[in-house]
């Protein structure tokens, strides 16, 4: 920002305070300028910050019932395979074969992560943000949940590594797996009522259905 004093020389107090005059009228041109210069780009970004929130909002809800449906289907499998589980106990014998399938997308954070890096959040009115934070914040406690949920799909199934035959399974390993089976329904329930509150988030949310 460059502002000049006009040329001439200064004769008498008159050109005196016609010079500073002049030299505050441009200060103030200029500082008015680069404000709605700045106004300008921080709306900008503000725009471009919830377009995209909105956007990463809607697949994530889309996302989410997926999930959800997922969780229902693991739910029963987990259950079916507790019940084989409890019969080669008492039996000795396994007629059936477990199964450990799952599927989990988790939603994306991107929009939101770029929002808060460029300031954006900070910009927005604080309502808005609010809601985001919220919404975002429920999500990571999803994706935190949804790892421990895995993990325990894992550790249910690594008596049967290596090619080892459930019907060869020593009765701690049984039981080892009946309390991980067990563990893995209660994680998953946790997950599940979880992503149920971020879905009540979700139709919160700006392009939400309330």
């Amino acid at each position: 920002m460059d502002v000049h004093p006009p040329h001439g020389g200064i004769h008498s107090w008159r050109d005196f305070f016609v010079h500073l005059v002049v030299i505050t009228l441009g200060l103030l041109i200029a500082l008015g300028l680069e404000g709605i210069v700045e106004w300008g780009h921080n709306r900008h970004l503000v725009h471009t910050a919830e377009a995209n929130l909105t956007a990463e909002l809607q697949a994530n809800r889309k996302t989410l019932a997926d999930d959800l449906r997922f969780l229902d289907a693991a739910q029963r499998q987990t259950e079916s395979d507790l019940s084989i589980l409890a019969a080669v106990k008492q039996t000795n014998h396994a007629s059936q074969e477990l199964t450990f399938h799952w599927t989990w997308n988790g939603p994306a954070s991107a929009a939101w992560d770029t929002a808060r890096n460029t300031g954006a959040v900070a910009l927005m009115n604080y309502e808005s943000a609010e809601k985001y934070s919220d919404i975002y914040g429920q999500q990571a406690m999803v994706a935190a949940q949804s790892v421990v949920y895995v993990r325990d799909i894992y550790r249910t199934a690594s008596p049967l590594e290596g090619g080892h035959k459930l019907g060869q399974l020593k009765p701690a390993e049984l039981d080892a797996m009946i309390a991980n089976a067990q563990q893995t329904l209660v994680d998953l329930k946790y997950l599940r009522d979880l992503s149920v509150s971020l879905a009540r988030l979700y139709q919160k949310a700006p392009g939400g259905d309330s």
